[in-house]
């Protein structure tokens, strides 16, 4: 089973829907109303966090069963999940939460912030 989990950061409250931003943020756009995020630390704290995985040009990971793709702009973090356990996407969940940056769900259309 495969599933996407994508994050992104405001720091003020956005008028645009979150299919609209996902979409646009899918597809490399830069939306000025969305935060920069830093994405070489996030890229450490995968690492970290991720260490005991295959890590490939820290753009896919894998052990076992699971594995996972990222797509990371200066923006956005998109991250392909593919066979992961729930324990596994929540420690992404937490590294991203981390940075200000809630779970955007694509599946039910749902950001899981408190803006």
């Amino acid at each position: 089973m495969s599933r996407d989990l994508s994050f992104w950061k405001t720091s003020t409250k956005v008028e645009a829907d979150n299919k609209a931003i996902y979409t646009a943020l899918s597809d490399a756009k830069y939306l000025a109303y969305i935060d920069e995020i830093p994405i070489n630390e996030i890229q450490s704290d995968l690492n970290d966090i991720f260490k005991d995985w295959i890590n490939y040009n820290n753009m896919y990971y894998e052990k076992g069963n699971e594995s996972f793709q990222l797509m990371i702009t200066n923006q956005f973090v998109r991250v392909d999940c593919y066979g992961m356990t729930e324990m596994s996407m929540n420690m992404i969940i937490d590294i991203l939460l981390k940075y200000n940056c809630p779970l955007y769900d694509s599946t039910i259309d749902i950001r899981f912030d408190t803006n």
